[in-house]
């Protein structure tokens, strides 16, 4: 009797020793001798299954699974003293439900081990919760990316809302429970969570300190305790001047100071103008090929859109001091020649009132430049023309005033203190509103950007992958109008640097490098001081100017 009741038992010794081995959280699940597989109910989290081999083996790849819907997380083996492998466990895990079916709360899964191309007995699991993933991410409004890492971008002393819509739990008698970082601060669920709903509110009061920290959990969990699922998110708290928009192939987003990504707008662009009012952050942006003008908040949210109001607009720009918006566009878009029209409006809220100004010229209005604290006042360039001019006074002036210049195909233009820097061809010039030039420096390939900065100003060569830097004051001396390139500091490693944005306060430049596909920021020395990736083909920035 006792040789019998031992020979029961030894088996039973060497199982839990195994089952000890693949310790986890919570109880294993049954073991049944005759199928060399476990079975129970899947209710979240790991669910291990395992087989014990009737012949040790020696290499783990002649062991497998077939797992039905489930995944498998990892594996672990027993071994004996020869360190062959005696056992294997596969730690299952489910994400999706295998019926495809709304009203389906449970279903079964057949899972099997194959050892050697010998297939074992199936174990039919009962999965019978499933944790939800997030479907749905917004901040005040704005969907946000739904990956690995979710970003969550604001200024100190903000209150937002936050918004998280999980897919259908599988199991009616547990709802998801999710808990949000405490780095955060202060969170108010406003959605009762009892009630088992997919949309969560919260209300969000942001911690009035500095934060950059991309450890941080979101974590899910269902009522009933048997599992949790992490999302990683990168919160940024950012208070300094000095952040870029920048426009690309299909969208337009924004980095901080320091080239972390805040926001991105995907509301497929095709040849945007972009400009930004300093004072509040918001973002006026014309789609020419689309006949469309919007402006959207600090964060990327639309507030307002239309696209009606123009025809192949060209160029926008803000006047802050005046609450003006100027927007360059075409007369008649079905013409066959460019009639150009440069027209103001006044923001009501965040909507577009004409405000009396309209101005008819040939060819397109490109670099429309303002002094935003400055009233009224308005640069151009028409390439097409060789033109540049301005409007200072639209109550007074019926027509533009035009520049008296031998103008090469001039494009961008760049407003300082009343003098206007023009990026023509293969040189850069500084003019006031009398027509006098104060700099006038040659020996590009092509400028195609310009940005004034403290009296000198910043330029692109996108033929020479250079960016530059000149240092005022320039006052029209023989000097200033015969200057070259070999009087500018010089900063090389660009590809296509296509577009600079310059931050008065301290002299330093976002640049945009077209073909590298991202935004570098440098200080006033010209050492790189920030990156932004992730761009496709970018070609414009503009920088905000104020403390955010």
């Amino acid at each position: 009797m006792l040789s019998v009741l031992a020979k029961f038992l030894l088996p039973l010794a060497a199982l839990f020793v195994f089952l000890y081995s693949c310790s986890r959280d919570r109880a294993e699940p049954l073991w049944e001798p005759e199928s060399h597989l476990g079975s129970k109910d899947y209710n979240g989290g790991l669910f291990p299954v395992w087989i014990t081999l009737k012949e040790p083996v020696k290499d783990a790849n002649s062991i497998s699974w077939r797992t039905g819907s489930s995944r498998i997380a990892y594996r672990k083996q027993a071994v004996n003293t020869a360190k062959l492998i005696t056992a294997d466990t596969a730690f299952l895990y489910w994400e999706t439900d295998g019926t495809k079916k709304d009203t389906t709360y449970t279903y079964r899964d057949t899972i099997f081990a194959i050892v050697n191309g010998e297939e074992s007995q199936p174990i039919v699991i009962e999965v019978k919760n499933i944790l939800p993933r997030i479907i749905g991410f917004s901040i005040d409004g704005l969907e946000q990316p739904i990956d690995s890492l979710l970003t969550i971008a604001a200024h100190p002393g903000d209150r937002m809302e936050i918004s998280i819509r999980l897919e259908r739990s599988l199991n009616k008698a547990f709802y998801p429970i999710l808990t949000m970082p405490q780095k955060m601060g202060t969170i108010k669920l406003k959605t009762d969570k009892s009630k088992g709903d997919t949309l969560l509110v919260y209300e969000w009061n942001v911690p009035d300190e500095i934060i950059a920290d991309s450890s941080l959990y979101l974590q899910i969990e269902d009522s009933g305790g048997y599992g949790k699922r992490l999302h990683k998110i990168y919160l940024i708290v950012y208070t300094k001047f000095g952040s870029v928009w920048v426009a690309s192939e299909n969208d337009i987003v924004k980095y901080s100071p320091t080239g972390v990504e805040v926001a991105r707008i995907s509301d497929g662009f095709i040849s945007s103008d972009i400009a930004v009012n300093s004072n509040n952050g918001k973002l006026f942006v014309t789609d020419q090929s689309r006949n469309t003008f919007s402006i959207y908040d600090t964060y990327g949210k639309r507030l307002y859109r239309s696209d009606s109001l123009f025809k192949m607009p060209t160029g926008v720009a803000v006047n802050v001091e005046g609450n003006y918006v100027w927007v360059a566009d075409a007369k008649d878009a079905s013409s066959s020649v460019f009639e150009a029209r440069l027209r103001r409006y006044v923001l009501t809220g965040d909507s577009l009132s004409f405000a009396a100004a309209s101005y008819e010229m040939s060819g397109p209005v490109r670099g429309l430049a303002v002094d935003q604290f400055q009233r009224d006042f308005v640069w151009f360039a028409i390439p097409q023309s060789d033109t540049v001019g301005f409007v200072r006074n639209p109550a007074l002036e019926a027509e533009p005033k035009f520049m008296p210049n031998t103008w090469n195909r001039p494009f961008t233009v760049s407003l300082e203190n009343g003098i206007a820097w023009v990026a023509d061809s293969s040189r850069i010039v500084a003019i006031d509103t009398a027509g006098n030039v104060l700099a006038n420096i040659k020996g590009f390939g092509y400028v195609n950007s310009v940005s004034a900065s403290r009296g000198g100003v910043w330029a692109t060569d996108t033929d020479k992958g250079i960016v530059y830097r000149f240092k005022g004051p320039f006052k029209g001396t023989d000097y200033d109008t015969d200057l070259t390139v070999a009087n500018g500091m010089r900063v090389t490693g660009f590809i296509t640097p296509i577009s600079v944005s310059a931050l008065a306060t301290d002299g330093s430049v976002w640049v945009v490098d077209k073909e590298a596909g991202k935004v570098v920021r440098l200080d006033s020395l010209g050492n790189i001081i920030a990156s932004g990736t992730g761009l496709k083909q970018p070609y414009l920035s503009v920088t905000i100017q104020k403390v955010e």
